[in-house]
């Protein structure tokens, strides 16, 4: 109630403006890191499948977390099969300046459709499984590469070796290339 306070119209104006100023430049120091890029490796199932796919990384400021959702296209000769992840990510606390290990864990939506017609067998469909993820992603100017082993468990369980590269989408000096907090 201190802007009704004022005595003059234009000490109103200026005090409004300078709360909704305030208010506007607080969310942003509390938006979230982005970084995007792009995926890749082999599935250890039945037989080694390649794949591809996009992986996007939130790191928030309150949150020693990094959010990753991710979304691959895993090339199989029987079955069309596209998965789905959210992971949720923890840097070490290791000292290397360039390198960032991490761990984490995550649930995944798999979706898959067998190309021929299979009697007695689930020809299409989902399963959801549990990720497990353990990597490191190495902090280079423009440009983020990672490499990483995930294990999901679930009907569908699998291992896969994939490496992949990030992009920053912003400028904030809070955050390494990689998304964890600047030291």
């Amino acid at each position: 109630m201190p802007c009704r306070a004022a005595r003059t119209a234009k000490a109103r104006r200026r005090c409004w403006l300078l709360a909704a100023a305030g208010l506007a430049a607080g969310p942003v120091r509390a938006a979230p890191a982005i970084r995007i890029g792009a995926q890749g490796g082999v599935e250890l199932r039945e037989q080694a499948d390649p794949f591809v796919g996009v992986d996007v990384r939130l790191s928030f400021p309150l949150s020693p977390l990094t959010l990753n959702p991710t979304f691959d296209y895993v090339f199989d000769a029987k079955r069309s099969v596209y998965e789905t992840s959210v992971n949720a990510l923890f840097h070490l606390p290791f000292p290397f300046p360039r390198a960032a290990p991490y761990v984490g864990i995550g649930a995944s939506l798999t979706m898959f459709s067998y190309k021929e017609a299979t009697p007695d067998v689930d020809s299409h469909g989902s399963r959801l499984g549990m990720n497990l993820v353990a990597g490191a992603c190495f902090d280079v100017p423009f440009v983020s590469p990672f490499v990483q082993v995930l294990q999901q468990v679930g009907e569908l369980g699998h291992t896969s070796l994939g490496a992949g590269f990030l992009i920053a989408l912003d400028r904030d000096d809070r955050w390494t290339g990689c998304g964890r907090r600047a030291p």
